[in-house]
């Protein structure tokens, strides 16, 4: 399968999951923000890993373990809404992952801010 066509499930994948997350979603595990980073499908269309990444808003503390439950329990609900809105023969199974990047790179820049003051 071209890549191109690929790029563009990812995309779509990605937009009609964090709008359903947003807008649809009232899983009470789901907590603080949670966002859609990257999508990866397969070259067959099988398998559709999801990248999620969890930022605690506030002064409270998110249980990602709790949130990563919550996700997986809502995946194939999150698989018939893709199934709603594309026209693919296949719909990829989604698979879910915690994306830690965004925390690190907060955790490094709060370490660079400590060096420079």
């Amino acid at each position: 399968m071209r890549k191109q066509r690929l790029l563009g499930i990812e995309k779509q994948m990605t937009r009609i999951i964090s709008n359903a997350l947003f807008m649809e979603v009232k899983n009470p595990k789901i907590q603080g923000m949670v966002s859609v980073t990257k999508i990866e499908v397969t070259q067959d269309l099988r398998y559709a890993d999801a990248y999620f990444s969890v930022l605690s808003v506030g002064d409270n503390q998110v249980d990602e373990v709790m949130v990563l439950e919550g996700l997986n329990e809502i995946r194939k609900y999150l698989r018939k809404r893709v199934a709603e809105e594309t026209n693919l023969r296949y719909v990829p199974e989604i698979r879910v992952f915690l994306d830690d990047t965004v925390a690190r790179a907060i955790k490094i820049s709060n370490l660079i801010d400590k060096v420079n003051n």
